[in-house]
């Protein structure tokens, strides 16, 4: 089992950490927020998902999930780094990278010789380049794992996921990653890091033209006097 960092106590970082505790690793979840830090390691969490609470209580409880404040006491001892940080929009529709590059700021000169990157952020396409200069660790690895978590089935799709995608430059750094997720009965696909960038994306944009797709054939169905719910049905095999 492996020493995990995750820097990120929000939506993605919570289920991630819990998650990865319940397969037997040792994860420490850091957040800035030393209020929510306290409340979390005492089993408190700020959101409603199906399962997570338990687990979270789970993990503290037989000692593989810790909290700390700050990413520097989360990511000193750990092998594995996953950042789950706030991407959110500016105002030109650019993604805002300050979290992110604090964070990588913070931690880049403190990482254990060998360290693996893995980041789990919604970022633009070359962002794992990106961070190979930033750090300017030839030892460190950078790869990149999206996440397709669903509100309300968030601990379900983590633990029985459709597909891990894991983008690497090096096969060695990707089968550590996929190590992580040994207990997974789910496809792994490897890819660069780039085009495991970009399939997030690409998720996203193709979940959102299949809402609003399905959408139109609602009206539709309403006009003609058919099922929407058959409709769907007929076409989803």
């Amino acid at each position: 089992m492996a020493d995990i960092a995750v820097i990120g106590a929000g939506y993605v970082g919570l289920t991630t950490g819990t998650c990865l505790a319940h397969l037997g690793h040792d994860v420490t979840i850091a957040d800035v927020d030393e209020k929510k830090v306290q409340k979390l390691a005492g089993g408190e969490i700020p959101i409603f998902e199906p399962r997570l609470s338990e687990l979270l209580s789970e993990g503290i409880e037989n000692g593989n999930l810790k909290f700390v404040v700050g990413a520097v006491n989360a990511s000193q001892n750990a092998a594995f780094h996953f950042l789950c940080l706030p991407t959110p929009p500016n105002p030109d529709g650019s993604t805002n990278m300050e979290y992110f590059s604090s964070a990588i700021e913070e931690i880049k000169e403190i990482l254990p010789t060998n360290s693996v990157i893995v980041n789990k952020s919604t970022v633009p396409v070359g962002t794992a380049s990106q961070l190979k200069k930033q750090i300017q660790r030839t030892d460190v690895e950078i790869v990149s794992n999206p996440e397709f978590l669903s509100e309300g089935n968030a601990v379900q799709d983590f633990l029985h996921p459709s597909r891990i995608v894991i983008g690497a430059e090096s096969q060695e750094a990707a089968s550590k990653v996929a190590a992580l997720f040994s207990d997974i009965d789910a496809p792994n696909q490897i890819t660069g890091t780039e085009s495991a960038e970009l399939i997030k994306h690409t998720a996203n944009a193709f979940l959102a033209m299949k809402l609003t797709f399905i959408n139109e054939i609602a009206t539709l169905c309403e006009l003609v006097g058919a099922n929407v719910l058959d409709v769907a049905e007929g076409i989803g095999y």
